[in-house]
């Protein structure tokens, strides 16, 4: 068993950053994550949707380029390139967040931690063993379907299907 001074669950903006301090802070600490490292607001929700309305943005502008005293001619978009962009936005976000956690010397473990009696976490599926002083749960949050409206990928779709569709819907509200 591993034995740590702080062991952080989740690894989304609020547990990345709880270790990074802990590790400044001259604790020896872990973090657990079972997922994607920068959880779902960096990987799902606010960075890859910021980055696709700043290519609606840019659209918006150069289609109204009278406006601003200029003329396009000839203006096309590919929604499939905006969401390559989007994907790649979030992966330099991730890599950074990687060289934190090696910069500040946070073991970087990969699975679901769960709470095994007083300080002690056993991470699934690897059956690995930590033990720490302090524990800080950071999980994130999951979306629920609301009754009568599952999500079907067509009339109700979940954040991760809408931020990584592959062509743009005719509408979406």
């Amino acid at each position: 068993m591993k034995d740590f001074d702080v062991v952080v669950l989740g690894g989304g903006p609020g547990g990345y950053v709880a270790a990074v301090r802990s590790s400044q802070l001259g604790h020896r600490t872990a973090l657990v994550e079972k997922e994607n490292l920068g959880g779902v607001c960096l990987n799902w929700g606010c960075v890859p949707t910021k980055s696709l309305l700043q290519n609606a943005e840019v659209v918006h502008l150069l289609s109204r380029g009278r406006t601003f005293g200029f003329e396009v001619d000839h203006l096309s978009t590919d929604f499939a390139e905006a969401h390559k962009r989007s994907r790649s936005v979030v992966t330099r976000q991730v890599r950074r967040i990687q060289l934190l956690m090696k910069k500040y010397s946070i073991a970087l473990y990969e699975g679901a931690g769960r709470l095994n009696g007083t300080n002690q976490i056993e991470i699934e599926p690897s059956g690995e063993r930590l033990s720490a002083r302090n524990v800080i749960i950071a999980t994130g949050a999951r979306p629920r379907q609301l009754p009568g409206n599952p999500f079907d990928d067509e009339r109700v779709v979940q954040y991760r299907k809408a931020v990584d569709l592959k062509e743009l819907p005719s509408s979406a509200v």
